[in-house]
């Protein structure tokens, strides 16, 4: 018994000072972004989108309110924050990587195709995180 006491000791103190490392260590977790985003069905509808854009014929929400078919399109794209969990692999790599109020190439997913801009990213302390999560 005192054997099986201490070694529950030891697994209880390995843990404790683990996981803090483990989490606090996580930059996915550390910071959501807020997107917009326009949903095309062909990649040259994006790549067209995309280009208006640039070339100031539209600004980014005006042409998701009208070519994007995401039920964003009626808040001009913005889906809001999100974590990287959140959203679909293909659009969190993007998201996650580029930066702000830069639109990205087209993005391919099952939905169809996807051009994203980040508008903000919020960054967590390391207690604001925790409580969050926890």
């Amino acid at each position: 018994m005192k054997l099986l006491l201490q070694i529950f000791c030891i697994l209880a103190a390995v843990y404790c000072f683990y996981f803090p490392f483990t989490y606090f260590n996580s930059e996915s977790d550390k910071k959501e972004v807020r997107l917009s985003h326009i949903l095309v069905e062909t990649k040259e509808q994006a790549q067209e989108i995309k280009q208006n854009i640039l070339d100031k014929k539209y600004l980014f929400g005006d042409a998701a309110q009208k070519y994007s078919q995401c039920p964003s399109a009626k808040n001009k794209g913005d889906i809001g924050y999100n974590s990287r969990e959140d959203l679909i692999k293909e659009i969190s790599d993007a998201a996650f990587t580029q930066k702000r109020l830069i639109i990205s190439d087209p993005i391919k997913t099952q939905e169809g195709w996807h051009l994203v801009r980040v508008i903000d990213v919020k960054y967590f302390s390391d207690k604001d995180n925790f409580v969050r999560r926890y």
